[in-house]
């Protein structure tokens, strides 16, 4: 099918096919006319939909547009037996309207042309027929048929008899005409008729035998010849009213249009297209951060682009090598997926090439996804995610999220004390746990000149990570995030200095003896069988303020 839209008045038009899911979502409250079935060759089913005049986000920018063009004259080929999809046709330009714009569909059909031929060679035949009983009906109707007079075969006429009989009881009659006879009075005396009430027969001498022609037959066989061609001139008349046999596409189901879990190629281009964006914005010291990543991941970012101008140091994005994502849920909005990044060795501090982590979001089809956390796990611990065949990862079973709220409180605890409780997960004196821990250690030694050092660690409350888990090979995966502050008071004649990375995230510019600081710590839990692991690659300074 080929569906052509055309502008009147020079309009720049958009048209775009997109899944349902994402269409439905970007059109949410937006006026709009949907036609959502079409016969042909003339009839649609179509109805208006009233709401705000334009979309809240630019047509043209979004990303999940299976195919688009534009201009004065834009057109779209597809086939009906291809996997659906949904066709919208806008203004490019937002502030445009449609008025003016004719929208038509054309189909081709295979066969069409050879089933005319067979249509119009039947039609001629049933004609045919049709006028060649007909004209055998009228023919017999108007002349009768012919009488058998004729003598019988084996018979002889008798020329001196011109009557009905011929001959009497006594045989053939001879000489007059009389001859042969009965007087008409001998006839009554006997008691039979006489001439004036003599039946007229059509039986000839010697047939008494015989049986006569039957007219009852003849007019049955008429009677049989008007009913045929009665029927086929009825059949002929509604072979012209009925539709031709064409072969038609069945029509597909218009809803749902299911979108399948981060479509081939889409997982790959999410990254690349986010490492960029972070790329440009890390350049710009942050600008437009606010487009790709969400909290509490873009309050991570903001501290260290602050940290690294300090420092005056330039931060990059990462470069991933292999990329793979998954979620349970691609066929409504508001949607969340995991997108797993191998990154390059070059990308990484250390000595094993590690994988990051991100959880992703996107309220609707007008905004952008957005990055809400990001961690990094050895690459070897990379576990195996099971997607059915639409490519959706089954979510996580209870127990897991159940063990994700209890590990957040492991995690606050251990960071505060430093003591692993029996049962919690494993891995927390490791990476960025013992990083924590071991700076804590720093600033308590009696070498730093502190007297006193708090920390006091919770788990962070606004985002649900338990409700974002997904099923693996062999367990579950999911993350979550702890946020601490650290309360340091310095004797009242010391300096306070706590180095750059502190200094660079300072809120204010107070005089004081304390100073408290908000670190964040991002982690990602893994269930392998019945043992949990908690894995954190390294932590976060957010924020400093002197009191």
């Amino acid at each position: 099918m080929t569906v052509t839209a055309k502008n009147s008045k020079g309009t720049e038009l958009f048209v775009g096919t997109a899944s349902g899911v994402d269409a439905d979502s970007y059109l949410d409250g937006v006026a709009q006319e949907q036609i959502s079935d079409v016969s042909f060759p003339n009839s649609a089913s179509h109805r208006f939909t009233p709401g705000d005049a334009k979309p809240e986000a630019d047509i043209a920018d979004r990303d999940w547009w299976i195919s688009s063009d534009t201009g004065k004259t834009v057109a779209k080929t597809f086939d009906l037996d291809a996997e659906p999809q949904v066709l919208v046709i806008a203004p490019a330009n937002s502030d445009d309207s449609l008025d003016g714009t004719t929208v038509s569909l054309q189909m081709r059909v295979k066969g069409v042309f050879a089933l005319s031929l067979l249509g119009i060679a039947g039609t001629i035949i049933l004609a045919g027929f049709s006028v060649f009983f007909f004209m055998r009906w009228w023919a017999s109707r108007i002349r009768p048929p012919k009488k058998d007079v004729g003598p019988p075969s084996g018979s002889e006429p008798d020329s001196s008899d011109s009557g009905p009989h011929g001959g009497g009881e006594g045989g053939p009659s001879g000489g007059s005409g009389r001859g042969g006879r009965e007087p008409a009075a001998d006839r009554t005396v006997k008691g039979e008729p006489g001439p004036a009430t003599q039946p007229i027969s059509t039986v000839q001498p010697d047939t008494a035998g015989h049986a006569p022609p039957r007219r009852r037959d003849l007019r049955n066989r008429r009677s049989f010849r008007a009913v045929t061609a009665s029927v086929l001139g009825t059949g002929l008349v509604l072979s012209g009213c009925a539709n031709m046999p064409i072969a038609k596409p069945s029509s597909p189901d218009t809803t749902p249009y299911e979108r399948t879990a981060v479509r081939a190629g889409e997982a790959g281009k999410f990254m690349t297209n986010y490492t960029e964006s972070l790329d440009k914005t890390l350049g710009d010291k942050g600008s437009d951060l606010d487009k790709i990543q969400a909290a509490p991941l873009i309050d991570h970012t903001r501290a260290q682009i602050q940290i690294a101008d300090k420092a005056k140091q330039k931060l990059r994005a990462p470069n991933f090598t292999e990329v793979v994502a998954g979620s349970p849920n691609f066929t409504e909005y508001p949607m969340w997926f995991y997108a797993f990044g191998t990154a390059d060795k070059k990308s990484t501090d250390g000595d094993k090439q590690l994988t990051q982590v991100m959880l992703v979001t996107r309220e609707s089809a007008s905004t952008d996804p957005l990055v809400r956390s990001a961690s990094y796990i050895p690459t070897d611990q990379m576990p195996t995610l099971m997607a059915d065949d639409s490519g959706a990862v089954e979510k996580g079973p209870e127990d897991f999220s159940e063990d994700l709220t209890t590990a957040s409180g492991d995690v606050s605890s251990f960071l505060v004390d430093g003591k692993a409780k029996s049962g919690g997960p494993e891995g927390l004196k490791e990476g960025g746990f013992k990083g924590f821990r071991d700076y804590l250690g720093d600033l308590r030694d009696k070498d730093s000149g502190f007297d006193k050092v708090d920390v006091d660690c919770k788990p962070y409350e606004d985002l649900k990570f338990e409700d974002m888990t997904l099923s693996t090979e062999n367990g579950a995966i999911g993350m979550g995030e702890v946020r601490c502050t650290l309360t340091i008071k310095a004797p009242s004649d010391y300096a306070l200095d706590l180095g750059d990375t502190v200094e660079a995230v300072k809120t204010n510019d107070k005089e004081g003896d304390t100073i408290k600081v908000d670190t964040a710590h991002p982690y990602v839990l893994m269930k392998t069988g019945d043992e949990l692991t908690a894995v954190a690659t390294d932590w976060n300074v957010l924020s400093s303020k002197v009191e």
